[in-house]
């Protein structure tokens, strides 16, 4: 008995004795005991123990002893890295929670707060880099949301869906040739991935290759059928085309995917348009009058309801919507576009024999 109590008293001398050569423990990672906070986005990788025995150091046989100290030790220490790194994640992940909670109410700024605080806590994390991009994109920070999600894409490995949003980021901001890289590797990286062939899409018809574009479209519909920005751009084309029966098609496929009587107003009027220019004028007049129903009308919607009420043979009407739609450019911004029309429509009802 007492001889083990002398060998048990050498050991922990041994190991104090020799701690005193090398690095601690803690410092040396483990990996079958760090494999879960190593996964974790706020991880920090620990550096392993490179320091050099000095001169006299033990023998073989203590640093035998020494392995086995460190292996029954480590477990515990990697632990205690562990438990600090899933809190830091936990602490992270909360603030990234109000953050979207606060953006769902529409409060930015607290939102902005958030996640900022939470990007310092976890600067590696993508979905906060992304969450924190999109704040700040909505508060008008444009530079400071392009580069958050840059980084979102950096570390994120050149994520798909985020390299599609940072090519919106892109096109918004004017610059083409960046936003069509960012297609480019989407594309690449996922060809099923509709928004990646709507992005190029989208820069094809920035640059006025409508045909191009077009094609770019169709693949997104193939991919997602419904797709309301895509299915509404594909139409503007075609009505810049004169294919007013293609758009008429488009904007019906796309009204038949929302519920009964939730039909954007921005899709009605466009039908309507499409039914005016192919002389259908009563069903053009029905169509828009159920456009301006749908909450405050535009001076856009009155114009176009008024001229196609006047091609219906309706002038009296035509005219009383006309005198709506004056009434409202004088204090609804950029009506001025409009006024050509305005004018020359007020010319054909004076000289109607109708009124």
């Amino acid at each position: 008995m007492f001889g083990l109590l002398v060998a048990s008293v050498r050991l922990v001398g041994q190991y104090f004795a020799i701690s005193y050569y090398i690095e601690p423990a803690w410092q040396v990672p483990i990996e079958s005991v760090m494999d879960r906070a190593r996964n974790a986005p706020c991880y920090r990788g620990l550096q392993p123990a490179t320091g050099n025995f000095r001169q006299g150091a033990p023998g073989p046989a203590l640093v035998a002893t020494l392995c086995l100290l460190v292996l029954i030790g480590q477990s515990g220490c990697a632990t205690l890295v562990r438990n600090k790194t899933d809190q830091t994640v936990v602490s992270a992940r909360q603030l990234s929670l109000r953050g979207i909670h606060a953006m769902q109410q529409g409060q930015l700024r607290e939102a902005e707060v958030f996640f900022s605080r939470a990007s310092e806590i976890c600067p590696l994390d993508e979905r906060i880099r992304f969450h924190y991009a999109e704040t700040l994109w909505e508060l008008g920070s444009g530079q400071q949301a392009v580069a958050h999600m840059e980084e979102a894409v950096r570390l994120s490995g050149g994520n798909a869906e985020l390299v599609v949003r940072l090519g919106d980021m892109y096109l918004a901001e004017g610059d083409l040739q960046r936003a069509a890289l960012q297609a480019e590797s989407a594309i690449q990286s996922n060809r099923r991935l509709a928004a990646a062939w709507a992005l190029r899409g989208d820069v094809l018809q920035q640059m006025g290759r409508d045909d191009e574009a077009l094609a770019d479209y169709h693949r997104a519909l193939s991919l997602q059928a419904h797709y309301p920005r895509v299915q509404l751009a594909s139409a503007e084309i075609y009505g810049r085309q004169k294919r007013h029966a293609r758009a008429l098609a488009t904007l019906r496929t796309l009204a038949d995917g929302y519920p009964s009587g939730e039909t954007p107003q921005q899709v009605l009027v466009l039908q309507g348009v499409a039914l005016k220019e192919l002389g259908r004028y009563d069903a053009a007049v029905e169509i828009l009058v159920a456009a301006a129903k749908q909450g405050p009308p535009s001076t856009e919607v009155l114009v176009q309801l008024a001229e196609t009420q006047w091609l219906a043979g309706d002038a009296a009407n035509a005219r009383l919507t006309l005198q709506t739609a004056l009434a409202r450019t004088s204090h609804e911004p950029g009506t001025e576009p409009l006024m050509a029309q305005v004018l020359t429509l007020q010319r054909k009802l004076a000289g109607d024999v109708r009124l």
